[in-house]
Protein backbone atom coordinates (compact mmCIF):
# COMPACT_ATOMS: atom_id res chain seq x y z
CA UNK A 1 0.00 0.00 0.00
CA UNK A 2 1.49 3.17 -1.22
CA UNK A 3 1.24 5.96 1.17
CA UNK A 4 -0.89 9.19 0.59
CA UNK A 5 0.48 12.12 -0.81
CA UNK A 6 0.47 16.39 -0.24
CA UNK A 7 1.61 18.49 -3.15
CA UNK A 8 3.79 16.09 -4.65
CA UNK A 9 5.47 14.50 -1.34
CA UNK A 10 4.77 11.61 0.75
CA UNK A 11 2.89 12.18 3.97
CA UNK A 12 5.47 10.16 6.03
CA UNK A 13 8.05 12.51 4.52
CA UNK A 14 6.20 15.42 5.80
CA UNK A 15 5.46 14.22 8.95
CA UNK A 16 9.67 12.99 9.78
CA UNK A 17 10.53 16.46 8.45
CA UNK A 18 7.76 18.04 11.09
CA UNK A 19 8.65 16.57 14.20
CA UNK A 20 12.42 15.52 13.20
CA UNK A 21 12.00 12.01 13.04
CA UNK A 22 14.54 9.51 12.69
CA UNK A 23 14.24 7.95 8.82
CA UNK A 24 14.33 4.38 10.27
CA UNK A 25 12.44 5.09 13.51
CA UNK A 26 8.73 3.47 12.79
CA UNK A 27 6.25 6.13 13.87
CA UNK A 28 3.18 5.88 16.18
CA UNK A 29 0.45 7.60 15.58
CA UNK A 30 -1.39 8.91 19.29
CA UNK A 31 -5.00 9.98 18.70
CA UNK A 32 -7.40 11.39 21.75
CA UNK A 33 -8.99 14.32 22.73
CA UNK A 34 -7.90 17.90 22.46
CA UNK A 35 -9.93 19.78 25.02
CA UNK A 36 -12.22 18.57 27.97
CA UNK A 37 -15.73 18.41 28.23
CA UNK A 38 -16.68 21.80 29.24
CA UNK A 39 -20.01 22.63 30.99
CA UNK A 40 -20.21 26.26 29.74
CA UNK A 41 -20.73 24.92 26.06
CA UNK A 42 -23.88 24.13 27.89
CA UNK A 43 -24.67 26.37 30.55
CA UNK A 44 -23.46 29.67 29.52
CA UNK A 45 -24.51 31.20 32.98
CA UNK A 46 -23.12 30.32 36.40
CA UNK A 47 -20.02 28.53 37.50
CA UNK A 48 -19.02 25.23 36.93
CA UNK A 49 -16.66 23.17 37.66
CA UNK A 50 -13.94 21.35 34.83
CA UNK A 51 -14.36 17.61 35.80
CA UNK A 52 -11.19 15.82 36.42
CA UNK A 53 -9.10 13.68 34.20
CA UNK A 54 -6.01 12.10 33.79
CA UNK A 55 -4.85 13.87 30.54
CA UNK A 56 -5.25 17.48 32.80
CA UNK A 57 -2.62 19.00 33.23
CA UNK A 58 -0.61 18.77 36.66
CA UNK A 59 -0.96 20.64 39.86
CA UNK A 60 -2.95 22.80 38.00
CA UNK A 61 -6.81 23.97 37.59
CA UNK A 62 -7.91 22.06 35.13
CA UNK A 63 -8.23 23.99 31.73
CA UNK A 64 -10.53 22.58 28.84
CA UNK A 65 -7.96 23.70 25.89
CA UNK A 66 -4.43 21.72 27.30
CA UNK A 67 -5.44 18.18 26.75
CA UNK A 68 -3.68 18.45 23.27
CA UNK A 69 -0.25 19.88 25.47
CA UNK A 70 -0.45 16.65 27.48
CA UNK A 71 -1.06 14.63 24.30
CA UNK A 72 2.19 16.39 22.67
CA UNK A 73 4.08 15.41 26.05
CA UNK A 74 3.24 11.51 26.18
CA UNK A 75 4.16 11.52 22.44
CA UNK A 76 7.21 12.86 23.10
CA UNK A 77 7.88 10.34 26.41
CA UNK A 78 7.19 7.54 24.41
CA UNK A 79 9.31 8.86 22.10
CA UNK A 80 12.43 8.63 24.26
CA UNK A 81 11.44 5.38 25.77
CA UNK A 82 10.76 3.47 22.90
CA UNK A 83 12.71 2.80 19.29
CA UNK A 84 9.78 4.77 17.70
CA UNK A 85 8.13 7.99 17.08
CA UNK A 86 5.19 8.92 18.52
CA UNK A 87 3.06 12.15 17.10
CA UNK A 88 -0.60 13.72 17.11
CA UNK A 89 -1.89 15.05 14.10
CA UNK A 90 -1.23 19.01 15.04
CA UNK A 91 2.69 18.19 14.75
CA UNK A 92 2.04 17.65 11.28
CA UNK A 93 2.28 20.87 8.87
CA UNK A 94 -0.32 19.47 6.99
CA UNK A 95 -3.34 22.50 7.57
CA UNK A 96 -7.03 21.34 7.99
CA UNK A 97 -9.05 22.70 5.10
CA UNK A 98 -10.86 24.75 7.58
CA UNK A 99 -7.23 26.38 8.77
CA UNK A 100 -6.57 26.92 4.80
CA UNK A 101 -9.76 29.09 4.86
CA UNK A 102 -9.54 30.77 8.63
CA UNK A 103 -5.86 31.45 7.71
CA UNK A 104 -6.20 32.59 4.17
CA UNK A 105 -3.28 29.76 3.65
CA UNK A 106 -2.08 29.50 0.01
CA UNK A 107 -2.30 25.47 -0.05
CA UNK A 108 -5.21 23.34 -0.64
CA UNK A 109 -5.28 21.22 2.73
CA UNK A 110 -6.53 18.02 3.91
CA UNK A 111 -10.17 16.93 5.39
CA UNK A 112 -9.63 16.15 8.54
CA UNK A 113 -10.66 12.51 8.27
CA UNK A 114 -8.21 12.24 5.35
CA UNK A 115 -5.69 13.51 7.29
CA UNK A 116 -5.86 11.02 10.01
CA UNK A 117 -6.33 8.03 7.96
CA UNK A 118 -2.87 9.38 5.87
CA UNK A 119 -1.02 9.86 8.97
CA UNK A 120 -2.44 6.24 9.90
CA UNK A 121 -0.76 4.93 6.40
CA UNK A 122 2.19 6.40 6.92
CA UNK A 123 2.47 4.60 10.75
CA UNK A 124 3.95 1.76 11.79
CA UNK A 125 1.12 1.73 15.14
CA UNK A 126 -1.89 3.45 15.69
CA UNK A 127 -3.15 4.13 19.47
CA UNK A 128 -6.76 5.47 19.93
CA UNK A 129 -6.89 7.16 23.88
CA UNK A 130 -10.44 8.28 25.27
CA UNK A 131 -11.51 9.42 28.72
CA UNK A 132 -14.82 10.18 30.68
CA UNK A 133 -14.25 13.87 30.81
CA UNK A 134 -12.57 14.37 27.35
CA UNK A 135 -14.07 15.34 24.38
CA UNK A 136 -13.65 12.85 22.33
CA UNK A 137 -15.76 13.39 19.21
CA UNK A 138 -12.58 13.29 16.86
CA UNK A 139 -10.79 10.30 18.21
CA UNK A 140 -13.63 8.71 17.82
CA UNK A 141 -14.53 9.48 14.22
CA UNK A 142 -10.79 8.25 13.63
CA UNK A 143 -11.44 4.88 15.27
CA UNK A 144 -14.20 4.19 13.13
CA UNK A 145 -12.39 5.53 9.60
CA UNK A 146 -9.25 4.27 9.98
CA UNK A 147 -10.26 0.53 10.78
CA UNK A 148 -12.42 0.74 8.11
CA UNK A 149 -9.83 2.38 5.53
CA UNK A 150 -7.52 -0.84 6.47
CA UNK A 151 -10.63 -3.37 5.84
CA UNK A 152 -9.82 -4.78 9.49
CA UNK A 153 -13.68 -6.08 9.25
CA UNK A 154 -12.90 -8.40 6.62
CA UNK A 155 -9.68 -10.85 7.89
CA UNK A 156 -8.91 -12.26 4.93
CA UNK A 157 -8.79 -9.38 3.13
CA UNK A 158 -7.13 -6.53 6.06
CA UNK A 159 -4.14 -4.27 4.47
CA UNK A 160 -2.77 -4.55 8.03
CA UNK A 161 -2.32 -6.46 11.05
CA UNK A 162 -4.71 -5.50 14.04
CA UNK A 163 -2.21 -5.93 16.73
CA UNK A 164 -0.93 -2.67 15.46
CA UNK A 165 -4.04 -0.55 16.44
CA UNK A 166 -4.90 -0.62 20.38
CA UNK A 167 -7.64 1.57 22.17
CA UNK A 168 -6.77 3.07 25.64
CA UNK A 169 -9.57 3.76 27.59
CA UNK A 170 -9.89 4.90 31.12
CA UNK A 171 -11.10 2.72 33.64
CA UNK A 172 -10.87 2.46 37.48
CA UNK A 173 -8.54 0.19 38.96
CA UNK A 174 -10.05 -3.17 41.33
CA UNK A 175 -8.11 -4.48 43.49
CA UNK A 176 -7.84 -8.21 41.71
CA UNK A 177 -6.10 -5.96 38.56
CA UNK A 178 -9.14 -5.72 36.55
CA UNK A 179 -11.00 -2.54 35.70
CA UNK A 180 -14.55 -0.96 35.58
CA UNK A 181 -15.00 1.17 32.70
CA UNK A 182 -14.98 4.51 33.12
CA UNK A 183 -15.57 6.03 29.57
CA UNK A 184 -18.28 3.85 27.94
CA UNK A 185 -19.36 3.66 24.25
CA UNK A 186 -22.10 1.41 22.54
CA UNK A 187 -19.78 2.13 19.00
CA UNK A 188 -15.97 2.14 20.91
CA UNK A 189 -17.27 -1.11 22.89
CA UNK A 190 -17.31 -3.26 20.65
CA UNK A 191 -14.41 -2.27 18.37
CA UNK A 192 -13.03 -5.36 19.22
CA UNK A 193 -15.76 -7.30 18.06
CA UNK A 194 -15.86 -5.59 14.64
CA UNK A 195 -12.34 -5.20 14.13
CA UNK A 196 -10.52 -7.04 16.83
CA UNK A 197 -8.72 -4.50 17.74
CA UNK A 198 -7.05 -4.60 21.98
CA UNK A 199 -7.95 -2.33 24.85
CA UNK A 200 -5.75 -1.34 27.59
CA UNK A 201 -7.17 0.43 30.32
CA UNK A 202 -5.71 2.97 32.35
CA UNK A 203 -6.55 4.86 35.50
CA UNK A 204 -3.72 7.17 35.73
CA UNK A 205 -1.24 8.97 32.99
CA UNK A 206 1.48 7.29 34.26
CA UNK A 207 0.01 4.21 33.81
CA UNK A 208 -1.01 5.24 30.52
CA UNK A 209 2.65 5.78 29.15
CA UNK A 210 3.92 2.80 30.35
CA UNK A 211 1.00 0.71 28.63
CA UNK A 212 1.73 2.90 25.31
CA UNK A 213 5.22 1.63 25.86
CA UNK A 214 4.02 -1.95 26.36
CA UNK A 215 1.82 -1.76 23.20
CA UNK A 216 4.83 -0.10 21.21
CA UNK A 217 7.42 -2.38 22.01
CA UNK A 218 5.54 -5.95 22.05
CA UNK A 219 3.54 -5.13 18.97
CA UNK A 220 4.20 -1.75 16.96
CA UNK A 221 8.38 -2.32 16.58
CA UNK A 222 8.24 -6.35 16.20
CA UNK A 223 5.33 -6.17 13.49
CA UNK A 224 7.05 -3.32 11.79
CA UNK A 225 9.20 -5.19 9.22
CA UNK A 226 6.00 -7.22 8.16
CA UNK A 227 3.90 -3.87 7.47
CA UNK A 228 2.75 -3.95 4.26
CA UNK A 229 2.92 -0.06 3.19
Amino acid sequence: MEQMRYRGESVGDIIERSISAPESAPLLFLMGPYRLLDPKYVYAEGEFPLPTDPLAPSNEVPQPDLIETTLREIASRISEATAATAFIASDVDIPTRKEVADKGLDEPGMAVIDQSVAFARASAGNAFVFTKAGLTTGVGAETGAIPEHFRLRKPGESLRDPRMFCIFAEGERRDNGTYDPRFSSASIDEMDDAYDLRFMYFETREELVEKLVTFVEAYVIPLHGDDQL
